[in-house]
């Protein structure tokens, strides 16, 4: 790990060693916008995410999602390089509870990989279960949700891979999505043969899960 240096400006670190590569996790910050606004005009991104608009509309976008009080936003590093954006938000500020049976300890999940040749089996697998490990950790959730547009067919099925599971499809506002529930008890079972390790555990923060400030996440809802 070339950025091990800086340690303390990440939430999390997590050595993979199946890929041997490492895993690091930070908050999003107002100077990452650049990154962010590229990735949002890739087009592996952008008819998902619907957020590859004018720099000045995407910086009013960052600047309220990082200030919300209702979620957490996360950058993830394969090694140096920045690779996935990541989203926790409170289910009980977010239309989605309308959608299917919400349980105490709930949280809701948004990702993407930014670059493209990151999007592949491999890469995508260990980020996307990297990112879940840290979410579990971090929240103490004993379920995660996601709603991936239907058409995704590298997230979903990596979802389902890591032991979540496929509850509905449901038909939003502004996508038809798959509702895919991840609960603890399966990520566990998956993860206990795999060599994926924290080196640095994040700090908890269970306020998100009882949330009580804050609007509703913002649609369109990525994925």
């Amino acid at each position: 790990m070339n950025h091990i240096e800086n340690v303390y400006e990440f939430e999390a670190i997590i050595e993979d060693g199946e890929l041997n590569q490492t895993i690091s996790l930070r908050q999003v910050k107002i100077t990452d916008f650049q990154i962010l606004f590229s990735w949002m005009h890739q087009p592996h991104i952008a008819p998902f995410w619907k957020l590859n608009v004018s720099e000045e509309e995407f910086k009013a976008y960052l600047e309220r999602t990082v200030k919300a009080e209702h979620k957490r936003v996360f950058l993830c590093f394969l090694d140096d390089r920045p690779a996935g954006y990541l989203i926790a938000y409170s289910i009980q500020h977010d239309s989605i509870r309308n959608y299917y049976q919400a349980e105490t300890g709930d949280l809701g999940m948004h990702l993407l990989i930014g670059p493209r040749e990151l999007l592949n089996k491999e890469h995508g697998l260990m980020i996307v279960r990297a990112m879940t490990a840290f979410l579990m950790k971090k929240y103490g959730s004993s379920r995660i949700i996601g709603e991936p547009d239907i058409r995704n067919r590298i997230v979903i099925p990596i979802l389902k891979e890591i032991g979540g599971y496929v509850a509905d499809t449901i038909l939003l506002p502004h996508k038809r999505a798959a509702l895919v529930i991840g609960e603890k008890t399966r990520f566990n079972d998956y993860m206990s043969n795999k060599n994926v390790n924290f080196i640095k555990l994040p700090s908890e923060d269970k306020d998100l899960l009882n949330e009580k400030a804050g609007a509703l996440c913002e649609n369109p809802s990525p994925n």
